[in-house]
């Protein structure tokens, strides 16, 4: 899926492994090795533990006709 443009992948983290991964961002990408390294390298602001990353096609996003 991932072309020369690249594609829109969604950033989790969280700080301690009890809590749950929050949504703190977005980042574009070409592989999602890349989009975990920008992850990395673009959302320091706090110290998370874990960070992963997921392509935005893979959440379902309904539409007011679909509801």
């Amino acid at each position: 899926m991932s072309g020369l443009r690249g594609q829109v992948f969604w950033v989790f983290a969280r700080r301690a492994q009890t809590d749950p991964f929050e949504h703190v961002g977005a980042v574009k990408a070409t592989s999602e090795a890349i989009a975990y390294v920008y992850a990395r390298m673009n959302y320091t602001e706090r110290n998370w533990r874990d960070m992963c990353v997921a392509p935005r096609e893979a959440f379902y996003e309904p539409t007011p006709e679909s509801r």
